[in-house]
């Protein structure tokens, strides 16, 4: 008898939506690979929503009761921050894999590894994040194409600051085997970060020469690594 084949379930970053993985999606059902996405309810809350990275993580929690398992749980960039804390406690995750993402220790809140907001993190006046969009498409796109950069760039909304400050309630991937997927051409997660302080946390690293959107630039390269983590 083989291996039972992991569902992916694709949890996108900060002010993105399930629109950022279109080019993944259709190579992983060419591959066989059953997938899931999801957007966050965070991503153009209101400015006083305070359901934070537990509401983003109890969406994915919803959507995994309704998944034949096992799973595997994707994060990019904030998204690894709640597939960490939608996977705490759950028997039916398979591996985690954190895709250019924040990898928290349990007490960690994504505010509290960054130190303070980025330099090209704009707060507007409701209180709400957004990336500065004359900065996005080099941030997140660099190594994209104009158009790509230009329309997801135009489709990227704010969110509460409550997701960033909430900390994660324990660290699932110390249990779950986990994957750590470097980008060496990212430009919102330092390098270094990624390197030293995340994939050293994981038991299975990879490195791709990309941007912070591998899903846009190589989204072949994604999808390959994804079907052989989830057993296809």
């Amino acid at each position: 008898m083989g291996v039972l084949r992991s569902t992916v379930v694709l949890v996108h970053g900060g002010w993105h939506g399930s629109w950022c993985w279109a080019r993944v999606v259709p190579l992983l059902d060419r591959r066989g690979v059953p997938v899931r996405t999801i957007d966050l309810p965070s991503i153009d809350a209101d400015p006083d929503d305070r359901s934070a990275l537990s509401g983003d993580a109890a969406a994915v929690t919803a959507l995994l009761d309704g998944v034949k398992e096992p799973a595997l749980l994707c994060g990019h960039s904030y998204g690894g921050m709640v597939i960490t804390q939608a996977a705490a406690g759950r028997q039916d995750v398979a591996r985690l894999v954190y895709l250019c993402a924040f990898m928290p220790d349990a007490g960690e809140s994504l505010l509290s590894i960054i130190g303070e907001r980025a330099p090209w993190i704009v707060e507007h006046e409701d209180g709400r994040w957004l990336p500065d969009l004359e900065r996005a498409a080099t941030t997140f796109y660099a190594d994209c194409d104009a158009e790509t950069q230009r329309a997801a760039t135009a489709r990227l909304r704010p969110m509460p600051r409550a997701p960033v400050e909430e900390p994660v309630s324990s660290a699932p991937w110390r249990d779950i085997p986990s994957t750590y997927v470097v980008c060496t051409q990212d430009m919102a997660i330092p390098v270094e970060w990624q390197r030293e302080r995340f994939a050293p946390r994981a038991d299975d690293v990879v490195e791709l020469e990309t941007s912070h959107s591998p899903f846009f630039s190589q989204p072949s390269a994604v999808a390959d690594l994804l079907a052989q983590r989830a057993g296809a």
